[in-house]
């Protein structure tokens, strides 16, 4: 029996709503959608109130994943993901990683630096 990896969306007003009803029906192979999350309430409504968290370091430290795509605004994305990494977490950020090239670099670094890494934690870029 094949593992599923527990997938948790941060961000789900347009991309990520898009990537996280993907993963609901069942487009995704060997993925299962464990969690949603969002600062604004009214965008986490219609997603299944036990997927739901507003706060992402809430989602981080809750156990119910084991990767994150991040689906916020582009500005965002290097802090979330190196706090994802942090708590041991696969990271996938849609495009674009980082406003400027050294926080890009500072995310693609971040697994090195993770004290909670054990084993291979990456950084996948989103199409």
């Amino acid at each position: 029996m094949t593992q599923k990896v527990r997938l948790g969306v941060i961000g789900v007003g347009g991309m990520g709503g898009d990537h996280a009803r993907q993963v609901l029906d069942g487009q995704i192979g060997r993925c299962e959608l464990a969690a949603v999350c969002d600062a604004d309430a009214g965008r986490l409504a219609g997603f299944a109130p036990e997927l739901r968290f507003e706060r992402a370091d809430d989602l981080f430290a809750s156990g119910r994943v084991d990767a994150v795509l991040i689906a916020t605004p582009h500005f965002s994305h290097v802090p979330l993901g190196v706090a994802a990494l942090a708590a041991g977490l696969h990271v996938l950020a849609e495009k674009p990683v980082a406003v400027h090239k050294a926080d890009a670099l500072r995310l693609l670094g971040a697994p090195l630096l993770a004290p909670a890494a054990e084993g291979l934690h990456s950084v996948e870029l989103a199409n």
